[in-house]
């Protein structure tokens, strides 16, 4: 009986042990694959003169001066309000706009809460939409979105005219201790979706000065789009041409 299991045990052995190399054969292939489609086995190698920095410093400089130029412009033209004082974003609109959990019905009833109501002189040449906004960081203090948070800004039709407003192609931009404010040209407005990435190329770009230039009312608002506590401090437009006003009825 001894030597029958003692054969047995000895049969068995070497497919054990072609078993167990042809394992450790496998997991040696399955870790080198793995290791070498990492990104942190990458090395970088930068290759630069001191006139491609120069370059690209001197780029940055003369966009920000660019940039001031156009919100010194924007300061200087007629503008409207949107919202008289700040307006922070209902809990009860989030809750029914929720992405993927809409609920159709209510979220277009807390929609028409924060809308407000233009009628337009049908000649504005020009025309820029400033916003200044911040999400709630602790109890008491308003700081910069998170790269999560979005501004959602509409007229008139969403899925034409409306969308999360893209903050990196904003045409003027300052982030301050407790909000960020964006100027962009109604002319161009870069839109994107959720879930909200800054550096992506647009959805869409819609003019919305040829939607204020059509002559009826319009229908205008925005929120702070985020899962906390949002708050739009300021909105307005700057116009040159025309004249825009809020409907107060």
């Amino acid at each position: 009986m001894d030597t029958i299991q003692k054969e047995g045990y000895q049969l068995k052995e070497p497919w054990v042990t072609i078993i167990a190399i042809i394992s450790v054969i496998i997991a040696f292939l399955t870790i080198n694959g793995i290791f070498k489609n990492q990104s942190f086995m990458r090395i970088a190698e930068p290759d630069f003169s001191k006139a491609d920095i120069q370059k690209v410093k001197k780029d940055e400089v003369t966009l920000k001066k660019e940039a001031d130029n156009i919100f010194s412009a924007f300061k200087e033209l007629k503008y409207v309000d949107i919202y008289s004082g700040s307006m922070d974003t209902p809990i009860g609109l989030i809750r029914a706009c929720e992405d993927k959990k809409r609920i159709a019905e209510d979220c277009n009833k807390e929609i028409a809460k924060i809308t407000k109501i233009l009628t337009t002189d049908p000649t504005i040449t020009k025309a820029y939409l400033y916003i200044k906004a911040g999400v709630l960081i602790d109890s008491y203090s308003f700081g910069n979105l998170t790269k999560n948070d979005s501004i959602y800004f509409y007229i008139d039709d969403a899925k034409q005219y409306g969308g999360h407003l893209l903050r990196s192609q904003a045409v003027w931009s300052q982030i301050n201790n407790s909000n960020i404010e964006l100027l962009f040209d109604l002319s161009s407005v870069p839109f994107t979706h959720l879930p909200y990435k800054d550096f992506v190329d647009p959805d869409k770009i819609p003019n919305i000065i040829n939607v204020i230039n059509q002559p009826e009312k319009h229908f205008i608002g925005a929120f702070v789009s985020t899962l906390g506590y949002g708050r739009i401090f300021e909105m307005r437009i700057g116009y040159k041409g025309g004249s825009i006003k809020i409907d107060q009825n």
